[in-house]
């Protein structure tokens, strides 16, 4: 080889670089752009390294055909209300379904593509005038089945009396069932004597469905990139906002309008007498000073509650004890660890389980938590036996950029609708009690 002519092993490449001598033979523009090549690649792998990972969720990894959730679905936070197999899917979905009740193309597109009904309040489906956005429906837009039975789920995981209430399905706005009122009588007859007749009594409990609506105001910023949280969070709201007015108007119906005239469990007790004392289905508590405390509350008058059941209502798992949580701490748990037998590790362990005198009791906050005169604190018995919830199920979901000022804050007002029925049909009279009875105060 000439002293001038050029080496063919000379380096050529980056790597050469580090691992050859003759990189001094190199021209000062590759050198360049071989130190600039290992740079770039070293920040790249330390960016990778530095990443932190995603606090929640970021995706599914994989694009479910079905559901038609895309794998770049983000979740900001964890799911607080959808739950069990496939929460993400069907939060997305529903979140979908919003868009496309809001006219968002995106959820319109959507919905169509995955055979979700865009079905308006007037049994039409919606499909070239729902392209449109900011689309406003005066009869709203029906949920479809899929929907319904986590609104359905919700509602029972919030609400007390769904829980506990025979639910009835209504297939129209007004349902009626008979109800046995007496059945026959047995009597003795003689030798050659006609026996005396005894007839089975109905009467019939009616159901009228009410309209019940809940509104709400929600970021107008509705997009596709949080859809998955947006479903999430409007079925709580919707299903929490149902879910406590049913307890209201199963518990503490007046048969006022502000109940839509549905008779409550604690009214229905008091409208049996004008005289509190003659209620078959009341204990009155012994003891004064109930304007200000529950203090006079013994554990006798407990017992007389449990007594006064009727044994055909006492059904293991349907019987319990409805209280709102203070009157469980304050006067049940106090009267349970003052009656002596408890351990230390009784009183300061974990958390017991809500029980009294041998039956569960579930805490429906909607009861009195503050004590006053011939007030009726604490209910016991079967509401199975006692109550029906009619269902409609017929949920209805609505949008506006106007309503409620929200047109000047930049919200969207989401407003929601049941149709729903209660009826409290049986909870005795001035001498036998029913299936439901309950604990009252004092008039002092």
């Amino acid at each position: 080889m000439k002293p001038n002519e050029p080496n063919p092993a000379a380096p050529t490449e980056a790597g050469d670089l580090v691992s050859q001598p003759q990189s001094s033979q190199m021209s000062p523009e590759a050198i360049a752009q071989a130190v600039q090549k290992a740079v770039a690649d070293g920040f790249a792998q330390l960016r990778t390294e530095l990443t932190p990972a995603r606090r929640f969720n970021p995706a599914p990894q994989r694009d479910d055909s079905e559901s038609g959730m895309p794998a770049t679905v983000k979740r900001y936070s964890a799911l607080k209300h959808f739950a069990g197999k496939n929460a993400d899917e069907r939060a997305y979905r529903f979140g979908m379904f919003c868009l496309g009740v809001h006219g968002r193309r995106q959820g319109v597109d959507f919905c169509q593509r995955h055979n979700i009904p865009l079905i308006d309040g007037f049994g039409e489906e919606v499909v070239t005038k729902t392209s449109r956005e900011n689309l406003n429906t005066s009869s709203g837009f029906l949920v479809p089945d899929e929907f319904q039975n986590d609104l359905i789920d919700l509602r029972e995981k919030y609400g007390v009396f769904r829980q506990s209430a025979r639910i009835v399905p209504m297939a129209a706005d007004t349902r009626s069932d008979p109800r046995r009122i007496n059945g026959l009588s047995a009597y003795f007859v003689g030798e050659s004597t006609a026996a005396q007749t005894s007839d089975k009594n109905w009467d019939h409990v009616r159901m009228t469905a009410k309209k019940l609506m809940v509104l709400t105001k929600y970021s107008n910023e509705l997009n596709e990139d949080a859809v998955l949280n947006i479903g999430d969070d409007l079925a709580g709201e919707i299903a929490y906002a149902f879910a406590l007015k049913e307890d209201q108007c199963g518990f503490l119906g007046d048969g006022s309008s502000s109940y839509g005239g549905i008779m409550g469990v604690t009214n229905a007790l008091l409208k049996v007498s004008d005289t509190i004392p003659s209620i078959a289905g009341l204990t009155v508590a012994s003891g004064t000073g109930y304007g200000s405390s529950y203090g006079s509350i013994t554990l006798s008058d407990f017992n007389k509650v449990v007594a006064s059941l009727p044994e055909y209502a006492d059904v293991p798992g349907d019987t319990r004890w409805y209280c709102s949580k203070f009157f469980w701490a304050s006067v049940m748990q106090k009267l349970a660890a003052a009656a002596g037998g408890n351990r230390v590790a009784d009183i300061a362990g974990l958390p017991m389980e809500k029980s009294f005198l041998g039956y569960p009791v579930t805490i429906a906050q909607v009861m009195p938590k503050t004590s006053a005169i011939n007030q009726v604190c604490c209910i016991f018995g079967n509401l199975r036996l006692g109550a029906r919830l009619g269902d409609r199920r017929i949920t209805t979901i609505q949008m506006s950029q106007h309503a409620l000022n929200a047109f000047e804050q930049d919200e969207l007002v989401i407003r929601g609708t049941e149709r729903f029925d209660i009826v409290v049909h049986d909870v005795g009279g001035t001498s036998t009690a029913g299936p439901i009875v309950g604990l009252i105060t004092g008039a002092s």
